[in-house]
């Protein structure tokens, strides 16, 4: 069995929108045993172009683009790295532009009243879904609602600020919120806001498989493992910036096979390692390379001795050499960082570059005057998919720089699928932050005591008040940055449950076709790619 979307939609000329497309529905849940089938069935048909059908089906300008494929196609339910898959073909009332800055999407403007604790969306007029059903306050209300009620919804916590909404004309909707909070219109920036079809909603079409969406792109293909192949969406607002007819998403290349594929043309586009920068370059691939949201961090247990103490944790910190690590495992790539916020994004604090900078001499003479002259032997669990990614080796490095401070640590791969649950057990946990669009809800989620990357659920005294105060501060406010950084400052000083290491590197390579490809900070963006002639 091949699991497969409804069928592609088609335009029509006279009423400049997209007819409502055939859903091939899929009875029941599907079981290990059909997707088994489904990619096998799949793996004898793929061809160097992905495996999805080979050069005669390819449409005039199509692209293949080494990535990931997405956990779900429902953003309600999506994680990570998901938003980058998702937003091809879903659209919020909001985005970031490439830059990791807001910018208008559905909405073409908001509005908060004077007291804050309300927003008002304006839409585009005349927009619809993939299946023909309009983009209108009503549409807007309904799927915001299912992406806070839906039982499990990764959405629903970070939703929950909204206590009300109301559709006020079909092109205006008002979110009536819990307190006040100018962080509305970045927090429904990815994920968390994009808007399923309120018909799609209504039939209970299986959205994790067939997504109804309104983004630049629809699904028209998709093999789990395999490929997923998107078709231009004619109806988007911004279908004029989208170039291509097609995009396939293919899971990025191999290191061995990478020169070979994008030589080839199995891949147009390859999301790269560090380490083939250099050498893909040199054989006349383009790069695009630069810092995003994502940053290497461990995350520190402050309810386990002896990191209780912050004399500890300081020199836990200063131990660490992070130059060296961004020389070595990053292959000079990419930034060191000391805090959650890459430099010059929102949250950004200058004064914390270098805060516990490496210095293993003060890092012995704060063990000491915690009173450890032995080493410290402590347990290090790593998020690692196998013995040799990224994950594994900054923690290999670590576990030798920080032995020269007093530190004895013993590597242990985390289990797969294990996730933060398991790591509120842990002392020292090695994962990656993948940033979020609003920097509130960023330093929330890693310092908050309910934070789900705060393995020490307990945070500094008047971080609550600062963030709050960062909260209410509207964005265009001169008063918006020094709030934000005092709270990040307030939240990385001192006994910090997380031991910031760098910063991630995105590169990309590509082959001679694509044209007007650049790197995103945060969501990566199709606006201007298209097919060399």
């Amino acid at each position: 069995m091949v699991l497969q979307t409804p069928q592609s939609p088609a335009a029509d000329p006279q009423r400049g929108r997209m007819l409502p497309r055939r859903a091939l529905m899929l009875g029941g849940l599907l079981g290990a045993a059909g997707l088994t089938a489904g990619c096998a069935a799949a793996s004898g048909a793929l061809t160097a172009l992905g495996g999805d059908g080979g050069d005669s089906e390819r449409l005039p300008h199509s692209l293949t683009w080494g990535w990931r494929l997405p956990t779900t196609w429902d953003s309600a339910r999506g994680i990570g790295y998901d938003v980058h898959v998702l937003s091809l073909v879903h659209s919020g009332l909001t985005r970031l532009d490439p830059d990791g800055e807001l910018a208008p999407d559905l909405a073409h403007s908001w509005t908060y009243n004077d007291a804050g604790d309300a927003v008002t969306f304006h839409l585009r007029p005349g927009l619809t879904f993939s299946d023909g059903a309009a983009v209108d306050a009503a549409a807007v209300k309904a799927g915001l609602e299912r992406s806070r009620d839906l039982p499990g919804a990764t959405s629903a916590q970070s939703l929950a600020v909204i206590v009300d909404i109301t559709a006020d004309s079909e092109t205006d909707v008002t979110l009536h919120l819990a307190g006040v909070n100018h962080q509305v219109p970045l927090l429904l920036a990815g994920l968390i806001g994009h808007l399923v079809s309120p018909d799609a909603i209504a039939a209970g079409v299986e959205l994790n498989v067939a997504p109804v969406g309104a983004g630049p792109f629809v699904l028209d293909e998709y093999i789990p493992g395999s490929h997923a192949r998107l078709v231009r969406n004619p109806a988007h607002w911004n279908a004029a910036e989208i170039l291509l007819d097609e995009l396939r998403v293919v899971p990025r290349p191999a290191e061995a096979v990478t020169f070979a594929g994008l030589s080839s043309g199995q891949y147009d586009i390859a999301h790269i390692d560090d380490s083939q920068i250099a050498p893909l370059e040199q054989a006349g691939f383009e790069i695009t390379t630069g810092t995003c949201f994502n940053v290497h961090t461990i995350e520190v247990n402050n309810r386990h001795a002896p990191f209780d103490d912050p004399l500890v944790v300081e020199a836990f910190n200063r131990a660490i050499d992070r130059d060296a690590i961004v020389e070595s495992v990053f292959f000079g790539h990419g930034e060191p960082d000391w805090q959650p916020f890459t430099r010059d994004l929102q949250g950004y604090d200058p004064a914390l570059d270098r805060h516990w900078d490496h210095d293993v001499e003060r890092a012995r003479s704060l063990l000491a005057e915690a009173g450890h002259t032995d080493p410290i032997a402590v347990t290090f669990h790593v998020l690692s998919d196998g013995g040799d990614d990224t994950q594994s080796r900054i923690a290999e490095v670590i576990q030798a720089q920080t032995a020269a401070a007093g530190f004895d640590l013993t590597l242990e791969m985390a289990p797969p699928g294990s996730g933060q649950k398991a790591a509120h057990s842990y002392t020292l946990y090695m994962y990656s932050f993948s940033g979020r669009e609003s920097p509130v809800q960023a330093l929330e989620v890693l310092y908050d005591e309910d934070g789900w990357m705060n393995i020490s659920e307990q945070h500094p005294s008047g971080f609550d008040e600062a963030l709050d105060l960062a909260r209410r501060t509207p964005l265009d406010s001169p008063d918006y940055t020094p709030n934000l950084q005092a709270a990040t400052q307030l939240a990385v000083v001192g006994a910090t449950p997380h031991a910031w290491i760098a910063n991630w590197n995105r590169a990309h390579a590509m082959n001679e076709r694509v044209t007007g490809f650049t790197h995103c900070r945060h969501t990566q963006r199709f606006e201007g790619v298209g097919v060399r002639s």
